[in-house]
């Protein structure tokens, strides 16, 4: 079994104390080891005693290998959060169910279209679960009302720890334990005590987070003490010092207050509804209207205080802690049998015709996956629904450090999955939105403040950068698979998440460049007999180094006046700076799109090919394994030819761009004959599309 259980009730406020949170901190306590706890990020921070009880944490409902899922608050608002564990059908799901008094009295509770838009949202993802727990048998029976014959098995609330030792102190007061909600009924007991004189001289303690105005009114029926929300150690202190609770509410779906005055030997007198029936017997009810008939049963059970303690107490030990959370996971349903089937993926990338790499390649891996499995492809705009269906598998988040894959980001982050992701760090896609949430990330991740002028002096020079701002993408992934070793170190050193590494695949599908195929590529660009061509594929970025290839360039054509240097792809960057040097080398400085039957010409043509990249370890070229693929004389930064496990025919040059070694490495690429056919074709086989494609499947699901 594979248990996850929801615990956002108790980073809500309105949720995690008394009530619910004593409920699901006592289940929580009780459950079998090694559970996941799911939380929301975007919420107040889990207790700490409450995380460290968890296996581990989910900050979303992606969670591979789940089997069983328990939420102990339904109707904590934004249910859609673990919408993929509710929908998946390898997951059974089991409920607690508190009560129903909002759906039966939505003039008071369901005022706003807010509030009945969050609660029957709610109350529709309540049918998606397999088991329900109630709480109450009257709970059961609204339940069973109002969904027809689910399965259920009434739990009951186990007692909380604070009650276990009560220091002894005098009787004195009489104590309801109320709270803020109208139903609790203060006024009936005020009413009651203010209408006998007896009752009238006798302390009055009410709980709860009152406002001034409630608490002016309550205090003008008669004198009461109104502590206001208390904690759990001044609540035992109010529980000694109790000579009878009383609770007197309108509505409940089950009453702490009642068992736990038993459980401390006070007597205990509730108003006569369904949930108070079930726990008490019908001597110590009134009615919730009847001030006269609580003013007597006061003043009777005062009088015989003693007999009303023994007619009660064994009344809360069915709801010992931990005889509840047993009756709870003992019901848990068993796991559903695996079954055989193609697996079902999703998939969110940018596709052709989206002018990307990582769409290239996302196209390329889709036609591999699908022989692999059914896959559904999102390429924009993209929906939270893709995401949060449970029908799928997995899915697959593929990002690059652009922003067009924001979107696709916020998802992962938002509701989790399994990412793929193109580079080792992330500033272009952090700045989308501006410097300062750059700033904000790095500034997580380094530990310290990090300013918006150092996010854009790492913008122009990455070679300064200090943060990769992969942090919250670590943190949200299941799993997070890089293309290279060095991001995967640094993901267990600075964020201790395990991510994964696969290698580089060739996107394309590469045969020999014939002699003639050579010829006619020449004469269809223009390149004369005599002419030694030099290609750099790609976009044009200043991680290109273009400026650093120039230099070089120069210096080659000192010595080799007929060799020509062409940028293919498209400018994405400033060149103004760069325009004369390269005019008056013959520089081509980018030829716009190229369709793929043109990128493959110009390879065809080529003598050799340059491939550079400045800034930080672990890029990943396609462009250097499509020069490698179509037979070229390749050279290359060194730590970008390391990461793709080139071949020796791709000549290795510093990271940090030496023009002087780059000219000579050229040189060296251009006399050199064609690499052997046997190299270039096994490097193609062992950096097959499909065989990539396998193994990403077993990484995700």
């Amino acid at each position: 079994m594979s248990l996850v259980i929801d615990l956002r009730c108790l980073q809500d406020p309105a949720y995690r104390e008394r009530g619910i949170g004593n409920h699901a901190r006592n289940l929580i306590r009780h459950a079998p080891p090694g559970w996941v706890g799911v939380y929301d990020p975007a919420l107040p921070a889990l207790p700490e005693a409450v995380a460290a009880q968890a296996g581990r944490l989910s900050p979303h409902g992606y969670v591979p290998g789940a089997t069983l899922f328990l939420n102990p608050s339904p109707f904590t608002p934004n249910q859609e959060f673990c919408a993929r564990l509710l929908t998946d059908a390898r997951v059974r799901k089991a409920v607690c169910v508190y009560d129903f008094i909002p759906f039966d009295e939505p003039g008071r509770y369901l005022r706003t279209a807010g509030a009945r838009l969050d609660y029957y949202a709610a109350l529709a993802w309540l049918r998606q679960y397999d088991l329900y727990f109630p709480i109450s048998v009257p709970t059961e029976a609204r339940l069973r009302e109002l969904f027809g014959a689910v399965e259920s098995v009434v739990t009951g609330v186990g007692l909380p720890p604070f009650l276990q030792a009560l220091s002894p102190a005098v009787p004195r007061h009489v104590l309801m334990v109320g709270g803020d909600d109208p139903r609790k009924n203060p006024e009936l007991l005020l009413r009651a005590m203010a209408s006998r004189l007896r009752l009238s001289e006798v302390e009055l303690v009410i709980t709860g987070g009152y406002d001034e105005a409630t608490a002016a009114r309550l205090r003008a029926i008669r004198p009461v003490a109104l502590p206001g929300r208390v904690s759990d150690a001044t609540l035992a202190q109010l529980y000694a010092g109790a000579l009878v609770v009383v609770t007197p509410s309108r509505a409940e779906g089950f009453s702490m207050p009642v068992v736990e005055a038993c459980r401390v030997g006070v007597p205990s007198l509730a108003s006569d509804i369904p949930a108070h029936r079930a726990l008490l017997p019908t001597r110590f009810l009134f009615g919730p209207d009847d001030v006269e008939g609580l003013a007597a049963l006061l003043e009777e059970t005062l009088r015989a205080r003693e007999a009303a303690i023994a007619a009660q107490a064994g009344l809360a030990a069915p709801f010992a802690e931990d005889a509840v959370a047993a009756t709870l996971f003992a019901a848990l349903p068993a796991p559903v049998p695996p079954t055989s089937r193609r697996p079902r993926i999703a998939l969110l990338s940018p596709l052709p015709p989206t002018r990307s790499g990582v769409a290239d390649h996302s196209a390329a891996l889709l036609a591999a996956l699908r022989k692999l499995a059914q896959v559904d492809a999102f390429c924009g705009p993209y929906s939270r629904l893709a995401v949060q269906d449970g029908a799928y598998d997995a899915v697959l988040c593929v990002l690059g450090n652009a922003p067009l894959h924001d979107e696709i980001y916020q998802l992962c982050l938002r509701y989790g999955a399994a990412c793929l992701c193109h580079d080792a760090r992330l500033l272009g896609l952090a700045t989308t939105n501006g410097l300062a949430p750059a700033a904000v990330l790095a500034s997580e991740e380094l530990g310290r403040v990090v300013s918006e002028d150092e996010i854009a002096a790492w913008a122009a020079d990455e070679r300064q950068r200090e943060a990769s701002f992969l942090g919250r993408l670590a943190r949200a992934a299941r799993p997070l698979i890089f293309h290279a070793p060095q991001p995967v170190r640094l993901c267990q050193e600075r964020f201790d998440v395990q991510a994964q590494a696969l290698p580089f695949p060739m996107m394309r599908s590469h045969a020999p460049v014939t002699p003639e195929e050579r010829e006619a590529a020449r004469a269809g660009l223009g390149i004369g007999p005599a002419e030694q061509l030099i290609v750099s594929f790609g976009f044009l970025v200043p991680a290109k180094a273009i400026g650093a290839a120039l230099a070089a360039f120069a210096e080659l054509k000192r010595e080799r006046p007929a060799a020509r240097l062409v940028f293919v792809g498209e400018v994405a960057m400033d060149l103004a700076a760069l325009r004369d040097e390269a005019a008056s080398l013959g520089v081509t400085l980018g030829t716009g799109f190229v369709t793929p039957a043109d990128y493959r010409a110009w390879a065809a043509a080529a003598d050799a090919g340059l491939q550079l990249r400045i800034g930080q370890a672990g890029g990943v070229s396609a462009a250097l394994q499509d020069g490698i693929g179509a037979g070229l004389n390749m050279v290359a930064s060194r730590d970008l030819a390391e990461t793709i496990n080139a071949p020796d025919y791709v000549l290795r040059v510093a990271d940090m761009p030496d023009p002087a070694e780059i000219a000579g490495a050229l040189a060296r690429a251009l006399a050199a004959p064609g690499p052997d056919e046997v190299m270039r074709a096994a490097y193609c086989a062992a950096h097959d599309m499909q065989a990539y494609a396998v193994r990403l499947l077993e990484m995700i699901l």
